[in-house]
């Protein structure tokens, strides 16, 4: 499955610095925006959190920091998500 264009130079980000993020932040969840790690969370949700609080409704990635990844995409509003209080 394709990248979704909104989010192509944040998995593009994520993916060149994957191998120095498994060392030093394993298991943990990534806030990316464009080409810039804004912040490393112990919970998604953390992330989350901190990404509505930033960018509102634009586009950000969540990332688990794993050596092996699943396929999961979840947009905020098909989560019924309205606010960024968490």
């Amino acid at each position: 499955m394709a990248a979704p264009k909104a989010l192509k130079d944040e998995l593009a980000f994520y993916e060149q610095h994957k191998p120095a993020l498994l060392k030093t932040h394993p298991g943990q969840y990534v806030l990316v925006k464009g080409a810039d790690l804004i912040g490393v969370f112990p919970t998604q949700s953390e992330a989350y959190k901190e990404g509505f609080h930033r960018f509102g409704r634009a586009s950000f990635l969540v990332k688990k920091v794993e050596e092996k990844e699943f396929a999961e995409q979840v947009p905020f509003l098909a989560m019924q998500i309205q606010r960024a209080d968490l």
